[in-house]
């Protein structure tokens, strides 16, 4: 019987569990750090949390796909800031190589049970809610609640 191999992976918690703070200074947890930098994907954690605070407001935000550039691994991440939520949560899944399984599971782990606000970690070797968020044909999506179109962008 063949292995399956579950690499696909969701996350639901705070925006503000993606960062560490010392002081007044913030930077990336480091665990999300570790596999974010294993998998060759390059994204500033501390100014995704800055912009999502600073120039996204309620009832706004699009799905950001950050792949790498030496590997299958890809992040997407929906920053829309639901009009009653006061957690400021927000949804990612994360695809990861085979090859980089054994070594990023580990701290993708730790990131979440380290997180203040766990909502939702999962790992499945097919992710319904990744294949969702990448599903170009479905953008721009109209967001009921508050009549937002959101849109998908993908970064290099």
């Amino acid at each position: 019987m063949p292995l399956i191999i579950a690499n696909e992976f969701d996350i639901c918690v705070s925006i503000s569990d993606l960062v560490s703070w010392t002081e007044d200074e913030h930077f990336p947890n480091p665990d999300l750090e570790a596999v974010l930098n294993a998998a060759g994907i390059e994204i500033d954690v501390a100014k995704m949390y800055d912009d999502y605070f600073e120039d996204t407001p309620v009832g706004a935000g699009d799905v950001h796909v950050y792949s790498s550039v030496l590997n299958e691994s890809f992040l997407v991440i929906d920053l829309y800031r639901d009009l009653t939520e006061q957690l400021d949560v927000v949804t990612a899944s994360l695809k990861i190589d085979k090859s980089l399984l054994n070594f990023a599971l580990p701290s993708l782990r730790r990131f979440f049970d380290s997180a203040e606000c766990q909502v939702t970690f999962a790992q499945s070797s097919h992710s319904r809610q990744l294949h969702s968020l990448i599903d170009e044909s479905k953008y721009p999506l109209l967001v009921t609640e508050s009549g937002y179109l959101q849109q998908i962008i993908f970064h290099n």
